[in-house]
């Protein structure tokens, strides 16, 4: 085991005395990202944006550092089960597998149709600190975006408690247009199993018969309607900084093909940005 020195010790020390270094922590990321889907739980996914809220700290090799503390205090970990933050983190890299559909750079990369890979490779840690090494060919996704990228602080994710919310919430944000006041964005039938990554046969009655139906009052109950309700709730706690104007379906007769959202963002006293 090793020996830690007296020097080694205080700086490490030295780390704990700073303020959380996820107060007021921004995730910036590709749209393509944003918008992808993975097998995380909802803790793996804020520990995963506690990692993209430093991704401007890494090192050559692609190695972001966190403090565990800050960690365990941001998340609610208990700091005291030593094991949580590893077992955590290896599920978040084991499961950090993503397919991106569309060019990286229509400019530069009009051949490219498709990146899939791991986003996060290692992990390693020190007494006080962990690192997480993400994988470079994603890069150009997570740092120097100019355009066509999604950005949310830290703090308006945390107290998510149903992985729907964060779901609506982030694909809400990746079409968020700072232009207009009240946005709109129509989600259809065939997109929301991948926005709200469920399952192909979730929520459907005879799936893969040719009578198959879309369940949409199972699916308004047990995943959109919480997700709207969570997020307007902590959005008048001043804890979120969107509110879900109103949720319609849009039919043609008596078929629905999806629904119309508005949205809008606000500051902690409810007014409009």
């Amino acid at each position: 085991m090793k020996e830690w020195t007296g020097n080694e010790i205080e700086k490490q020390k030295n780390l704990l005395r700073r303020s959380n270094m996820f107060d007021n922590a921004l995730v910036v990321m590709s749209n393509l990202i944003a918008r992808a889907t993975t097998k995380w739980t909802l803790e793996e996914t804020k520990l995963f944006l506690c990692a993209v809220s430093k991704f401007s700290t890494h090192d050559d090799a692609g190695w972001v550092t966190l403090r565990k503390s800050d960690l365990a205090s941001k998340l609610d970990i208990d700091s005291r089960n030593v094991n949580k933050l590893r077992v955590m983190f290896k599920s978040v890299v084991t499961k950090s597998y993503v397919q991106l559909d569309g060019a990286l750079d229509k400019a530069k990369a009009d051949d490219l149709e498709y990146l899939d890979g791991v986003l996060l490779t290692n992990i390693k840690s020190t007494r006080y600190t962990v690192s997480i090494r993400f994988n470079d060919a994603f890069f150009p996704l997570l740092e120097r975006l100019t355009s066509h990228f999604t950005e949310f602080y830290l703090d308006y994710v945390k107290d998510f408690s149903h992985m729907s919310t964060y779901n609506l919430y982030v694909y809400l944000c990746s079409w968020h247009d700072p232009q207009y006041l009240i946005q709109r964005e129509q989600i259809a039938k065939k997109d929301i199993a991948k926005i709200f990554n469920l399952k192909p046969s979730d929520y459907w009655i005879n799936y893969g018969k040719e009578n198959a139906k879309f369940h949409w009052t199972l699916f308004e109950k047990k995943v959109l309607n919480p997700a709207i309700e969570e997020i307007n709730r902590l959005s008048s706690q001043g804890k979120c900084d969107m509110c879900i104007e109103s949720c319609d379906k849009v039919k043609d007769g008596r078929m629905v093909l999806g629904y119309d959202i508005c949205y809008s963002f606000v500051d902690k006293d409810g007014f409009r940005k």
